[in-house]
């Protein structure tokens, strides 16, 4: 065994989770048939063996430490895989509800756990990846490694196809006043409703739907699209609430792995940036805007920054800098981003041997003092995108079906 300093992202993430609202990433894949679970299990492991870092775990949980340390086993300390069998889509809501409420023990590794819910004729995998140690992209190159190891290829996954520098203008966001929060949904009427957790909603759509939309901006991506949209339906579901006015900040993932590695690295080793948009952005076409800061944003994004760098220095105990970490979220809520994007863009056709996968898609964490994110993956040509909102903030999914 040995040990691997924390990054700052790492420790960020332990203090930003709660037992209640768990810091996970949740990779999804709805498969068209069966899988042997002894050879599943196998390409589990061959995975771990073959990525040391997907073994880790905290090495003291001390609420007196100044400094988290990884500890990284010889071998996996835990079986990860879990298997359930699922009876039908009721059966299947509620094991998915139960995963997305059920927080990963941080004293054992691996941390992560591939669930495997087996209805009678077809197999959903959900991969749940702790965000303290995984990025949105190493989660996802997971599952490819597992389904690579299962279907007898090596046990890893090949490195993320990074976003293209297009050409056009390139530009910093102007961070200016405060940003605009999203409302929460909740109503004195459902006082009863849980509080505890994470809904998330699902759908799928036909990729030229997209490529129609950017056809206005030539400089623009898909995910300037996206971002665009994300900001354009934050902005109406707020007006409707009349709190129409502030600046819409959209954080983004950005990954700052080598194009050259053969293999995925696993751990976090993304960067973290922020589009701003004015309301006359919004009102006007936004794309030129969100594209101009893109293009920077690829080239400058940090790890942290803000509050968030403040409590992941070591100036107090762990035990403290948690203690104060969610009241001072409440407090400086509107200094933050008004949601995250995470877009892992299009992956190849995803095999378990002869089984294939039919959907793939990603939720991403989405803690306090933010509470909503949108995760898009693009496969098969269409692009899924995944709503995750707290339940203590929505019962119901804010802004679903607008932009």
């Amino acid at each position: 065994m040995h040990t691997e300093a924390c990054s700052a992202v790492d420790e960020i993430n332990l203090l930003s989770e709660r037992p209640e609202e768990p810091n996970l990433h949740y990779v999804e894949a709805a498969l068209t048939g069966k899988l042997e679970m002894p050879r599943l299990r196998e390409a589990v492991a061959a995975v771990l063996e073959a990525h040391p870092a997907a073994r880790a775990r905290i090495a003291t949980s001390s609420p007196m430490r100044l400094w988290t340390q990884w500890a990284v086993p010889g071998i996996a300390e835990t079986d990860p895989v879990q298997d359930r069998a699922a009876g039908g889509r009721t059966d299947l809501t509620e094991a998915r509800e139960e995963i997305f409420a059920t927080a990963l023990p941080v004293r054992t590794g691996p941390l992560f756990r591939l669930h495997v819910l087996r209805q009678p004729r077809v197999t959903n995998l959900i991969l749940a990846a702790h965000a303290a140690r995984f990025d949105a992209y190493s989660a996802l190159g997971l599952l490819r490694a597992i389904a690579s190891a299962y279907t007898g290829g090596k046990a890893s996954a090949p490195p993320h196809d990074q976003a293209p520098l297009l050409r056009g203008n390139s530009r910093p966001p102007r961070i200016q006043g405060p940003p605009l929060r999203i409302e929460p949904g909740r109503t004195p009427q459902d006082a009863k409703a849980p509080k505890s957790g994470y809904h998330f909603r699902h759908v799928a759509m036909d990729m030229r739907d997209l490529s129609n939309a950017i056809s206005y901006y030539a400089d623009a991506s898909i995910e300037d699209a996206l971002l665009a949209e994300v900001a354009r339906a934050v902005y109406e579901w707020n007006a409707s609430k009349g709190k129409g006015w502030g600046q819409i900040r959209v954080m983004m993932p950005i990954d700052r792995r080598s194009v050259m590695d053969e293999t995925l690295q696993m751990g976090n080793l993304a960067a973290y940036g922020t589009v701003a948009l004015d309301l006359a952005d919004i009102a006007q076409n936004p794309l030129p805007a969100v594209s101009a800061q893109t293009k920077w944003l690829r080239r400058n994004a940090v790890e942290l920054d803000g509050v968030a760098r403040t409590f992941a220095e070591p100036w107090a105990p762990y035990g403290i800098r948690r203690a104060l970490k969610i009241p001072v979220d409440r407090r400086t809520a509107s200094r933050v981003p008004s949601t995250m994007l995470a877009n892992l863009g299009e992956i190849d056709q995803l095999w378990f041997g002869a089984v294939r996968t039919g959907a793939v898609w990603y939720a991403p964490p989405a803690p306090l003092p933010m509470g909503l994110a949108v995760g898009a993956i693009a496969y098969n040509r269409r692009m899924h995108l995944t709503l995750r909102y707290r339940r203590a903030m929505f019962t119901t999914p804010p802004f679903w079906g607008r932009g």
